[in-house]
């Protein structure tokens, strides 16, 4: 495969962490921002690669290459955040 599959994730507590590791060591995955309403501070990530967003709206727009939105946040959020990346012509 030549072109690698445009990930996001939002949510970068222990499991978008761990979400967020597999697609970076995946060969035909590119991992391109994460997302969570604690800074990265908070979250122990001040040293990842990927553009850090607090604001999911703001990481759509600005990304309109990415593919595939991983939504690792509180499942009580999912669906407003499934319908959103939906909308934005992305999979979930």
């Amino acid at each position: 495969m030549g072109n690698k599959i445009k990930f996001a994730v939002i949510g970068q507590g222990h499991i978008g962490k761990r979400h967020a590791e597999m697609i970076r060591r995946h060969p035909e995955s590119e991992l391109l921002a994460v997302c969570d309403i604690k800074s990265p501070t908070e979250l122990d990530i001040v040293d990842i690669p990927e553009k850090f967003y607090s604001d999911f709206d703001e990481l759509l727009l600005s990304h309109p290459e990415i593919e595939v939105v991983n939504i690792a946040t509180p499942n009580g959020l999912h669906e407003i955040q499934a319908l959103k990346a939906i909308k934005a012509g992305k999979h979930v």
